[in-house]
């Protein structure tokens, strides 16, 4: 028996015509006569109201009519599958729109100037290179900002190591060197991302993962950390690549040394 059949009969049963049947689903006469012919059936969420209003099990409703339990299967199935991608399209758009402020908020901070004129976006997109040292920490050395990270390249004159070489330390800070560690004062090339710009005053609080140091405006071309280091501004672009292929440079150039 098909769907239809099953239909009309019920409805016989409850001594209901078409249109009395029609009312009670609120849809029309026609809809109703088209399922007991058989040309369309009702959907699922329909189906489920037919046998709420018979009092039956909508198994019961269908049973026998493979074809409409197919047809369902395979909309329901379709329909799980649109609703997983409609997860998955929102939250692609949360993490782009996410991405998006974040951006925003970022740029609109970095335009801010307080009272001494400081700007974050007067380190970001910039490269700087050592002009004087009081202490001879480093012999040479370079700072490079862009919007996410700070890129340090040292060459120290101090043979004093900063970093355990034994394997089982695998690297840790040596006694009394973590201070220095944090401000990027570390033999080669070190890139620290999360990069942050706060203003304090006349002074720049630069801080990054494992880094942090403050740096005092003495004109738009020169700042000094609170060590004394001096750095002269030589680019108003970052030099990240530079310094990464100038520390692999100096590394084949020491190893060719030892060969």
């Amino acid at each position: 028996m098909t769907i239809g059949e099953h239909l009309k009969e019920k409805r016989q049963e409850a001594n209901l015509s078409q249109k009395e049947l029609a009312e009670h689903l609120h849809v029309s006469r026609q809809t109703v006569s088209s399922w007991e012919v058989g040309r369309t059936y009702p959907d699922l969420d329909m189906l489920v109201k037919i046998s709420q209003f018979y009092t039956i099990a909508l198994d019961e409703l269908l049973k026998e009519d493979s074809t409409i339990v197919e047809d369902i299967s395979k909309k329901v199935r379709k329909s799980e599958r649109r609703k997983v991608t409609n997860v998955i399209l929102a939250a692609s758009l949360v993490v782009v729109f996410g991405f998006v402020l974040m951006h925003f908020v970022q740029s609109r901070q970095n335009a801010i100037v307080n009272d001494s004129g400081l700007s974050p976006k007067d380190l970001i997109e910039s490269s700087w290179e050592l002009n004087y040292s009081p202490s001879k920490e480093v012999n040479q050395s370079f700072l490079s900002f862009d919007h996410n990270s700070i890129a340090i390249y040292n060459m120290r004159d101090s043979s004093r190591p900063l970093r355990s070489n034994t394997a089982e330390d695998n690297g840790e800070p040596l006694p009394g060197t973590k201070e220095l560690l944090e401000k990027g004062i570390e033999d080669g090339t070190k890139q620290y991302s999360d990069l942050n710009i706060e203003l304090d005053s006349d002074f720049y609080v630069v801080t990054a993962n494992g880094y942090s140091q403050r740096f005092k405006k003495l004109s738009d071309s020169i700042i000094r950390d609170i060590d004394g280091n001096e750095y002269s501004k030589i680019l108003s672009q970052n030099m990240h690549k530079d310094l990464s292929i100038m520390d692999n440079y100096i590394d084949e150039s020491m190893t060719d040394s030892f060969d």
